[in-house]
């Protein structure tokens, strides 16, 4: 699988988490093939995939708000146009990043995200 392929079906996790029931989000993203090629998505090319695909920003929004663990990355709005990316709760070596470009911040949330559950 390429790597363009991976991103798309990353960037749009929560779509067919939603959709398909009984599956966990760890299966999901191994399916992906993004395991095995984990090392070749950064933030860049999520990035470039989500600008042409800004529908999907929503979608993690509402992720991350639905999300109910006792820890874990989070992506939310602070107020219009700003937007952090964090982890609760708070790890020390990183702090709560702030962002006025959604797109930027869900890339980053995303890039998070991903690895966290891959690392699972």
């Amino acid at each position: 699988m390429n790597t363009e392929t991976i991103i798309s079906s990353i960037v749009n996790l929560p779509d067919n988490f939603y959709k398909i029931e009984n599956v966990s989000i760890y299966l999901l993203l191994k399916e992906t093939g993004y395991f095995e090629k984990y090392n070749e998505v950064n933030e860049a090319n999520i990035l470039k995939y989500l600008v042409s695909h800004t529908e999907c920003v929503n979608q993690w929004l509402c992720w991350s708000e639905d999300k109910r663990s006792s820890s874990g990355w989070y992506f939310k709005e602070i107020a219009v146009g700003k937007y952090i990316v964090g982890y609760y709760p708070t790890k020390e070596h990183f702090k709560q990043v702030e962002f006025s470009d959604i797109i930027e911040a869900c890339t980053a949330f995303i890039k998070r995200e991903i690895e966290d559950i891959r690392k699972s």
